[in-house]
């Protein structure tokens, strides 16, 4: 009896055994909803980390049609598994993942994403509030990027809308109410040669025309139909006409969205060398998104790619030090780097060394202080 008493309070202790993993939390009133195709790669991980990050044990994943191991990875991992034939709409899949859930509450993920952190306590106060939708943070591996993305909601509540980057809608006359969560997420799958063999550009290029043809004055599918060109920077200059066209038939600038699409407008200017463009949308927008340092980086890259190198100093100073959640190196080293680059280009190379010193293990300025040290 003692042994036996002590073994449960050592258990309790340390946490819940759960799906062979040691979880100090579990979080009862969510289900994890998946959409999937051939994700042997990644699916694993993604699991694994709903279930010890979480403790999730309601795991919805939809196949829509694998050739390798998909299927099987998922039911090792204690997931519900269920077919469904691709008909070319995301939010139809899905809707269909969100019906086969035990919950009310659903965390839609994607096979390339594994959750890194979150505040269980915080998430089930969350889930008191129904018609809440909550964000998470997602942070992408490849240029470490951060972005909030609408990913956890009650499936009375909101549906999915949209053949590709589906959007949750309300269902019925009341209010989307976004509401920041704890839950972060790291995406490893635009990695651009993974993308390219997958074939997405193609497979989403093909959808977004085809949403297009319905609605050719859909601001949010020209936006994601620019950003299909100019993430891999296939065809810049037609990305810089589908942002322009976007925004001038967007009429929320408080839509989660719109800043992205400017912030990638901002940058498909510049490398396309349409300097003056790049400053009167910077100008445009200045007031309104002066606020956020990845703005101010821009304008500062912006300034300084049109000659006006005191006024990108002062904006890649202005980033320093943000407190913003930065995986990029924005509000440190890139800013510091920067102004050692401007530094360096009008001859003031002691300071422009001192610039390059903050950088840490920054390469590029490491190379920068060999050369010049």
């Amino acid at each position: 009896m003692a042994s036996s008493f002590y073994l449960l309070i050592t258990t309790l202790a340390v946490g819940l055994f759960f799906g062979g993993y040691i979880v100090m939390e579990r979080i009862t009133s969510i289900s994890l909803c998946m959409i999937v195709k051939n994700e042997e790669v990644f699916l694993d991980a993604a699991l694994k980390s709903a279930r010890s990050v979480l403790g999730l044990g309601d795991m919805i994943v939809v196949d829509t049609g694998s050739t390798d191991r998909t299927k099987d990875i998922a039911m090792a991992n204690g997931a519900n598994v269920y077919d469904f034939e691709w008909c070319d709409d995301f939010s139809a899949a899905r809707n269909f993942s969100a019906d086969k859930a035990k919950n009310d509450w659903v965390l839609a993920l994607d096979a390339d994403e594994e959750i890194t952190k979150a505040d269980i306590a915080e998430l089930e106060a969350l889930t008191k509030d129904i018609h809440a939708v909550g964000t998470i943070l997602a942070i992408e591996m490849t240029d470490k990027s951060s972005f909030p993305i609408s990913r956890l909601y009650n499936r009375k509540k909101y549906r999915f809308d949209g053949i590709i980057h589906e959007q949750l809608v309300p269902i019925g006359d009341h209010q989307k109410v976004l509401r920041d969560s704890s839950v972060h997420i790291a995406h490893f799958g635009y990695d651009q040669e993974f993308k390219k063999a997958k074939g997405k550009f193609e497979r989403n290029e093909g959808l977004l025309l085809k949403a297009l043809a319905v609605d050719p004055y859909d601001p949010y599918m020209l936006y994601q139909l620019g950003k299909c060109y100019s993430d891999d920077k296939r065809n810049l200059l037609k990305a810089c006409e589908l942002f322009e066209r976007a925004l001038s038939l967007t009429s929320d600038f408080d839509c989660g969205y719109v800043y992205n699409m400017i912030e990638c407008y901002g940058y498909a200017l510049l490398n396309t060398e349409q300097y003056e463009k790049a400053l009167n949308l910077r100008n445009v927008f200045a007031k309104q998104y002066e606020g956020i340092p990845q703005f101010r980086f821009l304008s500062a890259h912006i300034f300084q790619n049109s000659g006006m190198l005191i006024e990108a100093v002062e904006c890649y100073e202005s980033c320093l030090g943000a407190d913003v959640v930065d995986y990029k190196g924005i509000t440190s080293y890139l800013s510091y780097y920067n102004m050692g680059v401007i530094l360096e280009c009008v001859g003031m190379v002691d300071d422009a060394i001192e610039m390059y010193k903050n950088c840490g293990d920054y390469d590029y300025a490491l190379k920068r202080l060999a050369e010049l040290t």
